[in-house]
């Protein structure tokens, strides 16, 4: 990636970068930038740092999306978004819903006729999910070409954005759940998740859904 030259940063980033040295420990006149925040060397690679920072992020928030991960999903879907239950439509439905809330899923949707129901995602450990996240935006930025620098901690203002939080969607991650007949002691489910682009992360949520419906479906088996 091009290193920006140092008069066409802008006038206002020009600024605030000749800003920064007075907020520094240390104000050096032939380099401003040096001593702030703790760091040190030449101005213009670190304002190519920061802009590479800038784009990396700009670029999720824009695009969280790669056809690679894309392939991957459509993939996971049809190996393990699918399955088919040996029980009644209702049984079944019953039983998703009541696994739903056990994963502390909020269902934002339900409609028994068309067996449609959209919930949050459930939430997977603290620790998971930071290693998912990690994993994501490192792989992101190595396929989008950029430098490792865009991964590190801190910066010129001392702020760290979670890229991988970013690349959820936020509030527009979910899941669906589609339920058909298929006869009177047969209903075909299909699971899919919504906002969520990172393959490893779909497939332990994947994992955490189904694990949780089998366990519901055994200790519903009473009911039928």
């Amino acid at each position: 990636m091009k290193i920006p030259d140092w008069p066409l940063v802008g006038a206002a980033g020009a600024i605030f970068l000749a800003g920064c040295g007075g907020m520094g420990p240390t104000r050096d006149p032939a380099n401003p930038l040096a001593g702030f925040m703790g760091m040190q060397g030449d101005p213009q690679e670190m304002v190519g740092a920061m802009t590479a920072k800038m784009n990396f992020s700009q670029e999720i928030m824009k695009n969280p999306d790669l056809p690679d991960w894309y392939s991957q999903r459509e993939k996971m879907a049809l190996a393990v978004g699918d399955r088919v239950f040996d029980k009644g439509f209702d049984r079944v439905f019953e039983s998703m819903i009541t696994a739903l809330a056990s994963l502390g899923c909020r269902v934002n949707n339900i409609e028994r006729n068309s067996g449609y129901i959209t919930a949050s995602l459930p939430q997977l450990s603290p620790d998971q999910q930071a290693s998912l996240r990690s994993e994501a935006r490192t792989q992101y930025a190595q396929i989008r070409g950029y430098p490792a620098s865009v991964l590190q901690k801190g910066g010129m203002m001392g702020i760290d954005m979670d890229m991988g939080a970013m690349m959820e969607r936020g509030g527009g991650a979910g899941l669906t759940l589609s339920m058909v007949k298929q006869g009177t002691r047969q209903t075909k489910v299909k699971l899919r998740f919504d906002g969520v682009y990172y393959p490893r992360q779909v497939d332990e949520l994947y994992r955490k859904v189904w694990t949780e419906v089998d366990r519901q479906m055994f200790l519903d088996k009473a009911l039928d």
